[in-house]
Protein backbone atom coordinates (compact mmCIF):
# COMPACT_ATOMS: atom_id res chain seq x y z
CA UNK A 1 0.00 0.00 0.00
CA UNK A 2 1.53 3.33 -0.85
CA UNK A 3 1.17 6.72 1.03
CA UNK A 4 -0.86 8.91 -0.15
CA UNK A 5 -1.46 12.91 0.77
CA UNK A 6 -4.38 14.25 1.70
CA UNK A 7 -4.11 18.27 0.85
CA UNK A 8 -5.60 20.48 3.64
CA UNK A 9 -5.95 24.05 3.69
CA UNK A 10 -4.11 25.38 6.65
CA UNK A 11 -1.60 23.27 9.04
CA UNK A 12 -3.71 23.92 11.71
CA UNK A 13 -6.80 21.76 9.52
CA UNK A 14 -3.81 19.41 8.68
CA UNK A 15 -2.86 18.57 12.66
CA UNK A 16 -6.86 18.58 13.48
CA UNK A 17 -6.97 15.86 10.74
CA UNK A 18 -4.07 13.98 12.36
CA UNK A 19 -5.56 13.96 15.49
CA UNK A 20 -9.00 12.02 14.03
CA UNK A 21 -7.03 9.37 12.20
CA UNK A 22 -4.82 9.12 15.20
CA UNK A 23 -7.89 8.12 17.14
CA UNK A 24 -8.84 5.49 14.67
CA UNK A 25 -5.51 3.95 14.36
CA UNK A 26 -4.48 5.26 10.74
CA UNK A 27 -1.04 7.04 11.23
CA UNK A 28 -0.37 10.28 9.56
CA UNK A 29 2.16 12.85 8.63
CA UNK A 30 1.79 16.74 8.53
CA UNK A 31 3.53 17.70 5.68
CA UNK A 32 4.03 20.92 3.14
CA UNK A 33 3.14 20.58 -0.25
CA UNK A 34 3.77 22.74 -3.12
CA UNK A 35 0.35 23.97 -5.00
CA UNK A 36 1.30 25.72 -8.76
CA UNK A 37 -2.00 28.21 -8.03
CA UNK A 38 -1.37 28.87 -4.49
CA UNK A 39 2.57 28.63 -3.42
CA UNK A 40 2.61 26.21 -0.53
CA UNK A 41 0.26 24.45 1.61
CA UNK A 42 -0.49 21.68 3.87
CA UNK A 43 -1.26 18.29 3.75
CA UNK A 44 -0.98 14.82 5.65
CA UNK A 45 0.64 11.60 3.81
CA UNK A 46 -1.53 9.10 4.68
CA UNK A 47 -0.16 5.38 5.87
CA UNK A 48 -3.29 3.30 5.04
CA UNK A 49 -6.56 3.63 3.20
CA UNK A 50 -6.89 6.85 1.52
CA UNK A 51 -10.22 6.51 0.87
CA UNK A 52 -11.03 5.48 4.70
CA UNK A 53 -9.10 8.39 6.20
CA UNK A 54 -10.43 11.07 3.42
CA UNK A 55 -14.28 10.08 5.14
CA UNK A 56 -12.72 10.08 8.37
CA UNK A 57 -11.60 13.75 7.99
CA UNK A 58 -15.19 14.74 6.03
CA UNK A 59 -16.96 13.28 8.40
CA UNK A 60 -15.28 15.48 11.57
CA UNK A 61 -16.17 18.80 9.58
CA UNK A 62 -12.31 19.68 7.87
CA UNK A 63 -12.75 20.47 4.59
CA UNK A 64 -9.90 18.69 2.04
CA UNK A 65 -8.59 21.04 -0.33
CA UNK A 66 -7.34 17.80 -2.95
Amino acid sequence: MSNEVIRLSSVTYAIRAQKVLEQKGIRSYVKRVADQNNGCGYGLEIQGDVHTASRLISESGIRIVG
